[in-house]
């Protein structure tokens, strides 16, 4: 039937059409079997019901707020350092420079600013 009108088809078409139909019922019996929902039958006026899918890549609050209190007493304990070291370790991981560009800046090997953040991070460490 197109339009509420049946239409002549050959034997072909028809065992084809009536194929594919019958498929689709057999999945749809299939997944009603086994509890499937889709989230479009939640649907309402308000709301699509792919709205309360959790989106993984979100970030929690509260995982958030921890990441936010977790800084603070970074900084804080930054902030109890001494000044050689707080530099360093603000220049490597707040500035973004590599520690070979800090030995250039500061006119020391690179293996003595490595040494002197490994130092400093185990100071860092205590306060923790």
């Amino acid at each position: 039937m197109i339009s509420g009108e049946q239409i002549e088809v050959s034997k072909e078409i028809y065992q084809a059409y009536y194929g594919i139909e019958r498929h689709t019922r057999t999945l749809d019996e299939k997944d009603q079997r086994h509890g499937l929902v889709l989230y479009s039958n939640l649907d309402t006026p308000e709301m699509l019901g792919e709205a309360m899918i959790p989106d993984r890549d979100a970030v929690s609050t509260e995982d958030a707020a921890i990441a936010r209190i977790l800084r603070e007493k970074l900084h804080c304990c930054l902030n109890l350092m001494p000044e050689g070291d707080q530099k360093l370790l603000n220049a490597i991981y707040f500035d973004d420079l590599s520690e070979r560009e800090l030995a250039e800046k500061s006119g020391v090997p690179q293996s003595t600013v490595n040494d002197r953040r490994r130092r400093a991070i185990q100071r860092l460490k205590k306060f923790f």
